[in-house]
């Protein structure tokens, strides 16, 4: 079984947990196990299905005592007329789909904001593998990369310029690939430069302006410049505002 045909069954999989010891799943659950990809999709399906399950259950709560209302209207009410059923439950139908799409795709923005800090932060904080080619060479990580057809000419902050790199690898997220650079600072802190190109993402910041938010126990913060999406993960938003603080108003290109 290949990971598209394992991805088709493991999207009925229910995020609760409940059919973890269902057979129907053995095998595939199985292989999600043996192989890092599946293993990585499968657990960003579980996160949007479980978002979503909290969504709906927030915009349509269940109100208490429910099922008795509903026992006791079943004796006393009539039932609906036959020729009424069809309308009915064509209208529910299409109410309850069009809820669906509208909540499925108004947190789709936030969510894959979200998706792209907790893959760099995750792979920020990987320490097998970290980086795939080392050098303190900041000229023979640029050569590397665009050997490997990666973009080598990129907008580093003026505090980064002064650390010595250690290294780089390239990371894929969501179909995109993405350059991560590893940095160690002066003062001894580590902290990696993600930069991805922007296009196809219309949902990204189009503007230089950081924003910082926390990822799987890192601190982030992303911007966009020159049709290029950044992200730097550090300890605390006091770290890397003072490394965007000493940025020049034009941050310095280097080009290979």
């Amino acid at each position: 079984m290949n990971n598209q045909e394992a991805k088709l069954i493991l999207q009925a999989y229910r995020s609760n947990g409940q059919d973890a010891s269902d057979p129907f799943f053995a095998d595939v659950l199985e292989q999600a196990r043996r192989d890092p990809e599946l293993q990585k999709w499968f657990a960003e399906e579980i996160l949007l299905n479980t978002r979503l399950q909290v969504r709906l259950e927030a915009a349509i709560p269940v109100p208490s005592g429910l099922k008795a209302n509903l026992l006791a209207l079943r004796k006393t009410i009539r039932p609906v007329p036959w020729w009424f059923r069809p309308m009915n439950l064509a209208a529910a139908a299409v109410i309850l789909l069009s809820l669906g799409i509208v909540l499925l795709l108004l947190p789709q923005k936030g969510a894959q904001i979200e998706s792209f800090r907790e893959t760099m932060a995750r792979n920020s904080l990987q320490t097998e593998g970290h980086v795939v080619f080392e050098s303190h060479d900041l000229a023979k990580i640029q050569q590397w990369l665009q050997d490997r057809g990666m973009e080598s000419r990129f907008d580093l902050p003026t505090m980064l310029q002064s650390g010595t790199p250690q290294g780089c690898r390239v990371v894929d997220w969501d179909g995109h690939k993405a350059t991560m650079v590893c940095f160690h600072l002066q003062d001894g802190q580590h902290m990696d430069l993600f930069v991805m190109d922007r296009t196809g993402l219309p949902d990204f910041p189009d503007n230089s302006a950081p924003q910082f938010a926390s990822a799987d126990g890192l601190m982030t913060t992303m911007w966009a410049k020159g049709g290029k999406l950044y992200l730097l993960t550090g300890q605390n938003q006091d770290d890397l505002e003072k490394v965007l603080q000493q940025t020049s108003t034009a941050l310095k290109k280097l080009k290979v």
